[in-house]
């Protein structure tokens, strides 16, 4: 149509009406006209219907035998103590005795536990732990197997690449020897409860005469042919497979069923696997229609076929087009991209959507920038009262050493604590910049430290590990002396004390580590000092989190590795920021 003909304005629902109208009348006027030719549709249909009744408790059955393999594997999926033994390091005799005592015999049990023999392979994402296989094993061997493997065996896969691996997902699929074997796999990832991410696979292999043992033709009545067929429609099993002719598999040789003209299929999805029971019935056993009738309905139907399709493809490539630029900024929205702007042609409600969406993020992101502007500020702020607070204190103790240094006639020691003290201080001070080279970083946390240690007699043990790459990498100002202070103030309790900073590149982020061989912390008091709701314990070092978040996002900041009597490590984990100064 000529686009001076168009209407100023087409709204959406006068697109949708047409191509509905279009799609309905014509199947109804087509198929309609002829679909109560035959004056058996009424046994035809009755027929039918106890024939869907029997498909249905075939894959009822079915589906009770893909259960019960499911519900086994729930063991082991559920099982958080397994996943905090498979996802955790052990040595020596701990790794012994989880693998004997626990792991082992919760893969027997889970193996054990359906009432059809499964081999169980357990792969997870530890090379600590040991494997556990039967070195003649074989998928052609009959009997319950379990096993534990390396995950890194079949990451490289393209069956393992292939799967969509998140938390609840599942999948039955034929794997390596399974279309080989007559065997089937269930397959779902395992998960470490304590970052819900995926830490291997859990893969239960089934002989699948034993899963699909109803499928039996024979309950269809003579010349009936009943299988099971997958989600893409390819076969995947046959009581007899003889009684699929090579004609009924398509030319592609992809494996794909066409349905032979002189048979009605019924078709069950199972429920817990992406397949469907599928039983061809020949057609001479529902009715006697004639040649003629055949010839005219097939006609029919495969002409409105066609034009529904033709219809359907341009009307979907039109609206999917649309659909897809909204989805997508959508998308970029929801990560967190208010700068995206979409643009749609047309008067219609798409250009509507459009212009409101614009109008949202433009506002969203306008309250995002003041409100980041605010907590950056309200960081800083706090970061100079702590400062502050401390340098009071902190000047007191150190100018009563260099008083006491003095009386007691130590030069060297007094000349050496006045250099540390002043480079200390003209380091923190220095031009008041918020990012700082990451050489400059460690300068505040040595100064800081050689101070302590002429005050202390060389009860402070210090150690430096530096990646040289990375000291002119960007950072945080004042990050490291919080941690340093707090090992000296709250974890010292013997008479030496070793304090090591470690500064490495680790998959395109900068990491900061602060490990001392203290007292250590208790889990409950590591919740407390990153708590921001907590302001009791921990203020600076929860400051120091949450400025890192404020300037690079959630993905960085502080995590405490800590355990009583065992001492702590400090990581802080910032971008590669190589950014010259």
């Amino acid at each position: 149509m000529p686009r001076r003909f168009l209407p100023a304005y087409l709204p959406l629902g006068y697109k949708l009406l047409v191509s509905y109208l279009l799609l309905v009348m014509v199947p109804v006027i087509g198929i309609g006209s002829f679909a109560y030719v035959s004056s058996v549709r009424s046994i035809e249909e009755h027929t039918r219907s106890n024939l869907e009744v029997a498909v249905r408790q075939i894959g009822s059955n079915i589906d009770y035998r893909l259960k019960d393999i499911t519900r086994s594997s729930d063991e082991l999926y559920a099982d958080q103590m397994l996943s905090r033994y498979l996802t955790g390091y052990h040595s020596g005799w701990d790794k012994y005795n989880i693998m004997s005592q626990y792991i082992l015999p919760r893969l027997e049990n889970a193996a054990n536990l359906p009432n059809q023999e499964v081999k169980l392979s357990l792969y997870v994402d530890n090379p600590g732990l040991s494997e556990f296989y039967y070195v003649d094993s074989d998928n052609a061997n009959e009997g319950r197997q379990y096993s534990l493997y390396h995950l890194d065996r079949i990451q490289n896969k393209s069956w393992y690449k292939g799967l969509s691996l998140h938390y609840g997902a599942n999948e039955w699929k034929q794997i390596e020897t399974d279309e080989a074997t007559g065997s089937i796999s269930y397959l779902r990832p395992l998960i470490n409860y304590d970052t819900l991410e995926i830490s291997g696979l859990i893969k239960m292999t089934a002989k699948m005469k034993y899963i699909f043992t109803d499928v039996d033709a024979g309950q269809l009545g003579e010349d009936s042919i009943l299988f099971i067929v997958t989600g893409e429609d390819k076969l995947l099993f046959s009581s007899s497979w003889n009684e699929i002719e090579p004609d009924m598999l398509s030319a592609s040789a992809s494996g794909h069923i066409r349905q032979p003209s002189s048979f009605m299929q019924i078709k069950q999805p199972i429920g817990n696997m992406n397949a469907s029971v599928v039983a061809w019935i020949p057609l001479s056993a529902l009715k006697h229609n004639s040649d003629e009738v055949r010839d005219v309905t097939i006609w029919v139907c495969l002409t409105v076929l066609l034009v529904l399709g033709v219809i359907s493809v341009l009307m979907s490539q039109y609206f999917s087009r649309r659909f897809r630029r909204l989805t997508d900024f959508l998308k970029s929205f929801r990560e967190g991209n208010f700068h995206t702007r979409i643009s749609l042609r047309g008067n219609d409600e798409f250009r509507e959507i459009g212009s409101a969406f614009n109008e949202m993020a433009a506002t969203i992101q306008e309250l995002i920038d003041e409100v980041y502007a605010s907590n950056l500020e309200k960081k800083e702020t706090e970061l100079q009262m702590l400062h502050s607070q401390m340098n009071p204190h902190f000047l007191y103790n150190t100018f009563s050493s260099i008083s006491r240094m003095a009386k007691l006639g130590e030069i060297d020691k007094l000349h050496e604590i006045i250099r540390a003290l002043a480079r200390f201080y003209r380091l923190s001070l220095h031009r008041g910049d918020k990012i700082i080279s990451v050489e400059q970083e460690l300068q505040i946390a040595e100064s800081y430290l050689s101070i302590q240690q002429i005050k202390n007699a060389g009860r402070i043990h210090a150690g430096f590990e530096v990646h040289p790459d990375v000291t002119a990498w960007r950072t945080v100002k004042f990050i490291l002396q919080p941690f340093v202070e707090n090992a000296l103030e709250h974890a010292w309790y013997a008479d030496t004390i070793t304090v090591t900073i470690r500064v490495f590149p680790e998959e395109g982020r900068l990491i900061f580590e602060v490990e001392d061989n203290g007292l250590g912390m208790k889990e409950d008091i590591i919740g407390l000092v990153l708590d921001p709701t907590d302001k009791g314990i921990g203020y600076g070092i929860r400051n120091v989190d949450q400025r890192i978040k404020l300037q690079y996002g959630r993905d960085y900041g502080v995590h405490i590795l800590s355990s009583l009597g065992e001492g702590t490590r400090i990581r802080i984990t910032l971008p590669a920021d190589v950014t010259p100064q």
